[in-house]
């Protein structure tokens, strides 16, 4: 009604049009009346009282709702924003069993609704060889990613619920590094979709620490009795989206033994990479770079290296030059490489 007024709107009149407040007692229509307005104004709607005082143009002093304020301009996204937007969505419908779906299809049917005309000077990721010649903005192109089979859809649905019901969550997990199948109590942090993958971030109570696991890894999930009473409290300030874009060099996986690497200039920008907090770099001979710091993860480290072939040196500590020893052997082994016994 306010909306719609050509000028303020009395109370008077607003009392006339709303039974709520047309009470025998005028005082607790009146009040039922400051109730909802103090809602109106909570929820951001700029609504005043304007008398003639403050403004000549008023014959009578009522309510009115500043058009000015209330109404947000006109959002106009470029064929690069929405389709920035189409990628983010896919992901989120991604997620079959949840509520994302339905969700992600009606903005996006809102966003193709909205889609401006090709803009006055547009880019040319914005066209492609039909546009060029017709002027008009390219298609937006979308394809939705199907999870790899109905169980990691069904896995996925579960652990959301978990995760946000805090559920303590019985898994089984194949472990990366041997193979083996182990059964896990982990109290769920968070999800996570990183390069092409679903992954879970919870308290490992078998390792005694936070870890991150991969949906495709986990082959069954039992979920804590009593759905509705949580078993855990997530740490204060915990960022799930930190710990998933983890730096594997920061992965615990055993315990920390302190490492010295030199990298030579052919794979010097592995010198850049995140070892973690107690990281300490210095320049060696010919452009190297010795890099010292906590290693916990270091399976990762000896596949660094042998893919860097030749450009990381371990220089500290014996255990793991023997490790990437080791591993040489293997490899020379399986492709009857002359000179396997000395690597």
């Amino acid at each position: 009604m306010l909306l719609g007024a050509r000028g303020p709107v009395p109370y008077r009149e607003i009392r006339s049009q709303f039974k709520a407040y047309q009470t025998e007692n005028d005082e607790a229509g009146l009040r039922a009346f400051e109730r909802d307005k103090a809602d109106l104004l909570e929820l951001g709607i700029p609504l005043r009282y304007v008398t003639p005082e403050d403004d000549e143009t008023v014959d009578e002093a009522g309510y009115v709702v500043d058009l000015r304020r209330y109404r947000m301009p006109e959002i106009r996204l470029t064929p690069e924003e929405v389709a920035a937007l189409v990628l983010a969505g896919s992901v989120a419908r991604a997620a079959h069993g949840t509520t994302y779906a339905e969700v992600v299809d009606l903005t996006l049917k809102k966003l193709a609704f909205d889609l401006p005309t090709a803009p006055d000077t547009p880019t040319r990721a914005a066209r492609g060889k039909a546009g060029e010649e017709h002027g008009k903005a390219a298609p937006v192109l979308v394809h939705f990613p199907e999870p790899a089979s109905p169980g990691l859809a069904e896995r996925l649905s579960l652990l959301e619920q978990a995760t946000r019901n805090r559920k303590r969550l019985t898994l089984s997990y194949l472990g990366t590094r041997d193979g083996v199948v182990s059964a896990r109590d982990v109290d769920p942090y968070g999800l996570a979709y990183r390069q092409g993958a679903w992954l879970l971030v919870a308290y490992c109570h078998l390792r005694k620490g936070v870890r991150t696991f991969r949906l495709d890894r986990i082959s069954e999930v039992t979920v804590a009795p009593k759905p509705r009473t949580p078993d855990f409290e997530r740490p204060s300030g915990f960022d799930v989206r930190r710990h998933a874009d983890r730096s594997p060099w920061t992965y615990e996986m055993e315990p920390p033994v302190e490492v010295v690497l030199e990298v030579l200039p052919p794979a010097s920008a592995i010198a850049n990479e995140d070892f973690g907090g107690s990281t300490h770099r210095q320049a060696g001979a010919d452009g190297a770079t010795l890099i010292r710091f906590e290693c916990s993860n270091p399976d990762y480290l000896v596949s660094r290296v042998m893919a860097a072939k030749g450009g990381i040196i371990v220089r500290a500590p014996t255990s793991i030059r023997e490790r990437v020893r080791d591993e040489i052997r293997a490899v020379a082994a399986r492709y009857q490489c002359p000179g396997a016994s000395q690597p």
